[in-house]
């Protein structure tokens, strides 16, 4: 009975988590096929989204809301968080495509269990970590088509006009090779994001454990998803340049379906209602799960979306897709059929929970 009451409670979020991600992702690749410059304004528009259908929760009375968890414990989270989304966004201008993105940063699983194990006296069963090992190779494996496809010279050439200037082979690979090297720094900083982001999860797991006692996990994921989205909002002040193009080559876009809406703008509106359902799935689950099932969730609906692009966008479909959906959806499948690991507080902690 009470797995099953836990099951309907989680069932809303996971919902959320789904349905918004994955119609983001689409709008997403609309507005960066038109501007591949766009993360920051994606961003900006997305935090001011939140941040409005939020403030009316932050007043009581007309009256601000007093913070119910400690001043240091936003302070580290809304850190971290501006970090991420700082990183990812300028992954876009490193020849990072929206696919690549998705799939790099649904590899969170071994930074997960990693960070766990070694800062949090996390402790993962064999089949547990066989799993994750099985989610992440299949991740990892359908990232490398694209590696294939920007080291080869035609490339550089993808979106091209019909009579393309010649080039000689040698110059050709020397470009392949320049955005081969563009494409790699912008994976490193993926793969520190996902380093950070497996930080996050944890900390923020402790958080609504150690603060529980303070108020529910609801109100708590609430107060932390208000106060991320303020701090967010600092760094891109100092993007005004960016930010400005962003926002005249979006509006000077063609009308969208008839309507006197410019098609990106139109886009970005539906971005934020899609990615603020998103974001309180994600904020919802985190409250009610480990960060581990957080984790296989957000990789599987991660992977959907790629599903979802490549047959919108007509993007290709390797031998190696195919092959990493049975590491993955076979690695999720085991995963849900596995008890949770035990998680080990070290001896001071347990120590500081008993006092």
């Amino acid at each position: 009975m009470a797995a099953g009451g836990q099951g309907e409670s989680v069932l809303l979020p996971i919902t959320m988590i789904f349905a918004g991600c994955m119609s983001g992702i689409i709008a997403m690749e609309y507005v960066l096929k038109g501007d591949p410059q766009a993360g920051n304004l994606l961003s900006l528009t997305e935090i001011l989204f939140v941040l409005l259908q939020s403030l009316p929760g932050r007043f009581e009375c007309f009256r601000p809301k007093p913070f119910v968890a400690p001043f240091i414990s936003h302070v580290q989270f809304t850190l971290l968080w501006s970090s991420m989304s700082i990183l990812a966004n300028y992954a876009f201008s490193y020849k990072i495509s929206v696919t690549i993105f998705t799939l790099v940063r649904a590899c969170n699983l071994i930074a997960t269990v990693f960070v766990g194990r070694c800062f949090f006296g996390c402790r993962y069963n064999w089949m547990q970590l066989l799993c994750v090992c099985s989610v992440s190779v299949g991740i990892f494996m359908a990232s490398t088509g694209e590696a294939k496809a920007i080291s080869t010279p035609s490339a550089s050439c993808a979106g091209c006009t019909d009579n393309p200037p010649v080039q000689s082979q040698t110059d050709s690979g020397v470009d392949a090779v320049d955005s081969l090297n563009v494409w790699a720094m912008g994976i490193a900083m993926l793969a520190f994001v996902q380093l950070l982001q497996g930080i996050l999860g944890h900390i923020q797991s402790g958080f609504y454990k150690k603060f529980a006692h303070l108020a529910p996990k609801g109100e708590l994921c609430d107060e932390y998803l208000f106060t991320s989205q303020i701090v967010a909002l600092l760094p891109l002040m100092l993007l005004r340049e960016n930010l400005g193009t962003a926002i005249s080559s979006a509006v000077q876009s063609e009308n969208a379906f008839m309507i006197p809406i410019p098609s990106r703008v139109l886009w970005l509106v539906l971005n934020c209602f899609a990615n603020a359902v998103c974001l309180k799935g994600v904020f919802r689950t985190s409250s009610i799960v480990s960060p581990l099932t957080l984790t296989i969730i957000l990789s599987v609906r991660k992977f959907l979306s790629i599903i979802v692009s490549v047959v919108w966008f007509e993007n290709p479909w390797t031998v190696l897709h195919s092959v990493s959906v049975v590491l993955i959806f076979g690695g999720a499948f085991a995963y849900s059929q596995v008890p949770e690991g035990v998680m080990v507080q070290s001896e001071a902690s347990s120590t500081k929970k008993a006092d």
